[in-house]
């Protein structure tokens, strides 16, 4: 198995953070994160969201990328049958916030110009250290963006995800650009493990699905999917689905009969 995945050898860090990620990412390294967070930019509708939880939880997710706002909503439905990683400002105040609600990690958020300034460089570090003084893992998303469109030139995404690495993240979310041995040059180039975004919601399911095959086969950890996951009527299908590509080693085919079955 190639790629870099999550293991007790590859998190040079604290014990609090290995156990953390442990919850997060099964045995074989890899997970499907479920992202709800999209209520705080505002432009996305989620709506419903304690019975789509409910839907991509039956459906074998692992982990929930939320609000701080909407993990205390969906605390008392969800807490202890799935990890929780919280979607934060560049505020590191609110790592210790994240610790005390039970946050099994933390992720910010980063849409622009790559390689970033001085400036923003500054803000995810402080994130980073702050992650560090309370064994908190950290997802940096960077995603090479400009006029609001990510770009998808590999070039950039491959710069995009060391930069993460070199920034103190445990974890770099960004975009996937195919062919599949193309990105293997950005599984490469990273510091750290990969999961790979959704964005827009796809035309169809085969598409999704065709993009998380070729990101495992490339090396990648797994998903951070939200749209494509929640926007389709029947979620719980589409995560049964991508896992079995994740976790299973299904391919596409495979996975698209557990969605029409």
């Amino acid at each position: 198995m190639s790629g870099r995945y999550i293991t007790f050898e590859n998190i040079q860090s604290s014990l609090g953070k290995m156990y953390r990620l442990k919850g997060i990412f099964r045995d074989d390294g890899r997970a499907l994160i479920v992202a709800m967070d999209h209520g705080m930019i505002g432009n996305v509708q989620l709506r419903f969201i304690s019975d789509v939880a409910e839907k991509v939880i039956k459906g074998g997710a692992d982990a929930l990328l939320v609000t701080p706002g909407a993990a205390r909503y969906l605390m008392n439905k969800i807490r202890k049958r799935i990890s929780l990683i919280f979607s934060i400002p560049y505020d590191p105040t609110y790592v210790e916030l994240a610790v005390k609600l039970g946050a099994d990690a933390v992720k910010t958020t980063y849409f622009g110009e790559v390689p970033l300034d001085w400036d923003m460089m500054g803000k995810v570090w402080a994130v980073a250290r702050a992650c560090e003084e309370w064994s908190m893992p950290y997802m940096v998303e960077i995603v090479p963006s400009e006029g609001g469109k990510v770009i998808y030139d590999l070039e950039k995404i491959k710069q995009a995800a060391r930069i993460g690495g070199e920034l103190g993240g445990d974890i770099v979310k960004t975009a996937y650009v195919g062919p599949s041995e193309a990105y293997k040059e950005v599984v490469e180039s990273s510091l750290v493990p990969i999961t790979i975004m959704g964005g827009p919601k796809m035309d169809t399911v085969e598409e999704v699905l065709r993009m998380i095959k070729g990101a495992i086969d490339a090396g990648a950890t797994g998903g951070t999917i939200g749209r494509n996951i929640w926007q389709n009527e029947r979620p719980e299908k589409i995560v049964k689905a991508i896992t079995g590509i994740i976790h299973e080693n299904k391919d596409v085919e495979e996975a698209l009969k557990i969605v029409s079955g």
